[in-house]
């Protein structure tokens, strides 16, 4: 009788477990489906930036509402971005602005030669020469820095993940670099004698230090590049540069970037080499190293008019594509695939090889362009912004 009833409780016991298989092979169906419709849309989308398209739809709507910045005119503002609010540096405030006209931050700075950075959802500004450096967010102050009378700032850099290296005089060295994470804890320091530094960046891991330096030899001064390990004092490599003197240096890619008046050298993150675009007797009039892998150069046939060539080169130093410009540039930006040229009467946005995306043609009074990577620009002029939606 019990085995009678075993054999009849069977059926019963098998059904919820032949179920669950069902419903396992129908959500497995679901999901391939899914994925492999996902796989379709996004190459669909992302060969033909459509995919920028959507996300610019998302964030700004139709665009048919220009909403703008406002702001105090200066010829000696300076201009960043912070997802999508504008910072603003001028000799009396540090402000982050929002698209409504409003303000997320505001601070007085009083600086003589104002110079600004922005990394990491971070904006650093401090005086070239001066004594002061303030750090900030969205949210508020997150670092304040007051050096002693007869020191100065040299320089100061936020990378990607919101690190950020500090160059500056420093008693008994010719200069000192520091490190601060991104929580504003100060985690490397190092003074150095025996080189003028003139740069520095935080390396993209968070692991080095790199510093752009120039000495001097029977007269003659020479460029460097100096790694430090944020784990030791003595340099980890060094790059000489020659006579490579460096007015900009910046990390692209696999490179550290470095331009002079004359040439543009992208050093290999070990130092082992170096790569040399030289201008070929042009004159660098713009140029930016944001891109996504690439940066852009604008070489001038004379040192006054608008008749220049426009190159592209990527992270190794290689032309990517070049193309002859017959009007006045006011300024140039890139950031991911796009590179916005602004010139006195329009308003035009490449990808890196060159070939339009979009055109403004009505830009107004704009002088400043800061390009976005979801193809979308702000065109900054006298004392207001907007956003051009292409």
């Amino acid at each position: 009788m019990d085995d009678y009833q075993d054999k009849k409780k069977q059926p019963e016991e098998e059904k919820p477990g032949l179920l669950r298989g069902i419903l396992r092979r129908f959500l497995g169906l679901i999901i391939t489906v899914v994925v492999v419709l996902g796989l379709i849309v996004v190459t669909m989308l992302g060969t033909s930036n459509r995919l920028d398209g959507i996300r610019r739809w998302l964030l700004y709507g139709d665009g048919s509402d220009r909403q703008t910045y406002a702001f105090a005119a200066g010829s000696a503002n300076r201009y960043g971005q912070i997802d999508d609010l504008l910072v603003v540096l001028n000799q009396n405030d540090l402000s982050i602005l929002r698209d409504d006209g409003t303000a997320a931050f505001t601070q007085q700075v009083g600086m003589s030669q104002p110079a600004l950075d922005v990394g990491g959802g971070f904006a650093v500004a401090y005086d070239v020469g001066g004594q002061k450096l303030v750090m900030a967010s969205p949210e508020g102050e997150v670092l304040s820095l007051q050096l002693e009378e007869g020191h100065s700032f040299i320089s100061a850099r936020l990378n990607d993940n919101g690190w950020l290296a500090v160059v500056a005089e420093r008693s008994g060295y010719r200069a000192a670099v520091s490190v601060y994470n991104d929580e504003q804890q100060l985690v490397y320091e190092v003074g150095i004698s025996s080189r003028y530094l003139l740069d520095a960046v935080v390396s993209d891991d968070c692991g080095f230090v790199v510093a752009a330096a120039m000495t001097q030899e029977d007269g003659a001064f020479s460029g460097q590049l100096v790694a430090y390990s944020l784990q030791g004092e003595e340099p980890a490599w060094e790059a000489s540069l020659g006579n490579h003197l460096v007015l900009d240096m910046d990390s692209l890619g696999d490179s550290y970037v470095t331009v002079s008046e004359n040439d543009i050298l992208f050093t290999d993150r070990e130092g082992q080499g170096s790569q040399q675009f030289t201008y070929s007797g042009l004159y660098l009039r713009q140029y930016t190293l944001d891109g996504d892998g690439f940066g852009a150069l604008l070489l001038n046939r004379y040192q006054a008019g608008s008749i220049g060539t426009l190159v592209t080169l990527d992270s190794q130093g290689e032309v990517i594509a070049t193309q002859d410009i017959v009007q006045e540039v006011l300024d140039v930006s890139a950031s991911g695939n796009y590179l916005a040229v602004l010139m006195s009467n329009s308003l035009v946005i490449y990808d890196r090889n060159l070939e339009e995306y979009a055109r403004l043609e009505d830009t107004g009074y704009a002088n400043h362009v800061i390009m976005q990577s979801d193809g979308s620009a702000l065109v900054i002029g006298g004392s207001t912004a907007f956003r051009f939606l292409p």
